[in-house]
């Protein structure tokens, strides 16, 4: 199918209830000139890619702060968002994923709503300046990072001020982490503590390598090694304390006194658990080598790979999905949120470890059931769909099937239509295709040889400069020779 015959189709199957910035009866003219477009051997993930292009737009929100994006669609303010309805948790997906539009460099007005005060900076906990300096570098608009680093570095001073503790690392709770009601954050008496988080930490650690790549642009050498410093003692009190001798682990005290000596030890027993969250630390390419072993549970259906893809929490524990009234658990659901950054993960594994533990194969296995997910059967039909979370051994939007079972669900029976909390073309474009983000100019390198025999790229936009990109493993589809043929648009 063409690209026009997928945008037809999904808007024959919308229920276009919440109208922003781009309407369905724009959306062909505005994703045809505006985002990437994937053809390749694989009908579902090549559909997937389509679909979350559609769904993207829709988040696309023009306001009195210029462009925004939102998390759900919904025509009423909700009571945990912020200005605009807008909520810094899915920060980093947003960037990540909004970088490959055409016209990405709207979305500075984004980022400058968080960074000027306007917007909930700090709601959540999420890797905001990580995200922001990978977008500005793949769209080429460092200059907006000079601009603004005064801000930048106070994002991260603030953290430090209100989240640091005398063991080097930083507290958080589940719910702050957009986690709610997870093993390892609440305990059986359904009391939820502060303490030391895989993703909270981690997230310090990626932002402040982020401002020392800032700092170093802008030849400030003081306050680059500064950072690269805090980095270095982040990474060294999480492998000290919260790395169990096989996986990173979240430790909540239950006496809460976070200033004391602390370690494994202190978590209660019901709350020891490996979570999805724990692999954070190599989407910044963290740990050291030697502890690659902990991504073999990824493929394991006792631990993480669940039917309909990766649960949240382990599924051997015994709390797996220990509270299954409330919407949002994270106690073995499978969220597309968690899946973004696990799959991130993966793909950092990839490309900076020397490991035998997880291959390319095992990473298209993760993005096809990732893609798998994208449906529901609306009216009596199979529709695409993407939503906040699926059960881990049926294919049910659980937020969705509580509201037809009569449950009052906050914003509505479709809150979740469309959710844009994770990503999907990110990955798909890294991942699988193979897009180098550390190259000044557009460079490819397929993870999908001996996968695909190829795959074509059209529209892609990196750096300001739009491209066409072929592969051909044999030269025998596209009559333009053998492997990678990049052709820059006029």
């Amino acid at each position: 199918m063409t690209y026009s015959e997928y945008f037809r189709k999904f808007i024959e199957n919308d229920d276009e209830n919440v109208i922003q910035h781009i309407p369905n009866a724009e959306a062909e003219v505005f994703l045809l000139e505006n985002a990437p477009r994937l053809y390749c051997p694989d009908p579902i993930i090549e559909e997937t890619f389509a679909f979350r292009t559609f769904t993207m737009r829709k988040h696309i929100k023009y306001t009195e702060d210029g462009f925004v994006l939102t998390e759900f669609l919904v025509n009423e303010q909700l009571p945990w968002a912020g200005k605009h309805n807008t909520i810094n948790a899915p920060l980093a997906h947003h960037l990540n994923e909004f970088r490959w539009l055409k016209n990405a460099d709207v979305f500075l007005d984004y980022i400058l709503l968080f960074l000027s005060g306007k917007g909930e900076a700090f709601a959540y906990h999420a890797p905001a300046l990580w995200a922001m300096v990978d977008f500005c570098c793949a769209t080429a608009n460092e200059d907006f990072l000079i601009e603004n680093i005064d801000a930048l570095e106070s994002y991260y001073t603030h953290w430090e001020q209100t989240h640091g503790t005398k063991n080097g690392l930083f507290f958080s709770n589940d719910d702050r982490e957009g986690t709610e009601f997870s093993i390892s954050g609440t305990t059986a008496d359904m009391k939820r503590r502060f303490g030391f988080r895989p993703l909270m930490n981690a997230c310090m650690y990626g932002d402040a390598k982020a401002l020392s790549k800032v700092f170093a642009l802008i030849k400030n050498e003081e306050k680059r090694r500064m950072f690269a410093e805090k980095a270095a003692a982040i990474k060294k009190r999480m492998d000290e304390k919260m790395w169990d001798g096989s996986f990173y682990k979240a430790i909540h005290p239950l006496d809460g006194n976070l200033d004391r000596p602390i370690g494994i030890s202190d978590i209660p027993k019901e709350c020891n658990v490996r979570e999805l969250v724990g692999f954070i630390p190599w989407v910044f390419s963290m740990p050291d080598a030697g502890k690659e072993g902990a991504f073999r549970w990824l493929l394991d259906p006792k631990v993480f790979a669940a039917k309909t893809g990766l649960a949240t929490a382990d599924i051997s524990h015994p709390r797996f999905n220990f509270y299954s009234e409330h919407p949002c658990t994270w106690s073995g659901n499978v969220w597309p949120y968690a899946t973004s950054y696990a799959v991130n993960a993966v793909i950092a594994l990839l490309s900076d470890y020397e490991q035998s533990v997880l291959t390319e194969s095992d990473l298209y296995s993760l993005i096809h059931t990732y893609a798998e997910m994208h449906y529901s059967v609306e009216n009596g039909r199979r529709i695409h769909f993407i939503d906040e979370v699926m059960l881990p051994f049926e294919p049910i939007w659980y937020v969705r099937k509580l509201a037809k079972e009569g449950q009052k669900i906050s914003g509505g029976k479709d809150r979740g239509k469309d959710y844009n909390h994770s990503t999907f073309i990110d990955l798909v474009l890294r991942g699988l295709c193979g897009v180098d983000m550390k190259s000044e100019t557009l460079r490819i390198e397929p993870r999908i040889k001996g996968i695909w025999k190829y795959f074509k790229l059209e529209n892609l936009t990196y750096r300001k400069k739009t491209y066409t990109v072929y592969y051909d493993e044999d030269g025998s589809v596209f009559s333009k020779g053998k492997g990678v043929i990049i052709e820059e648009s006029k």
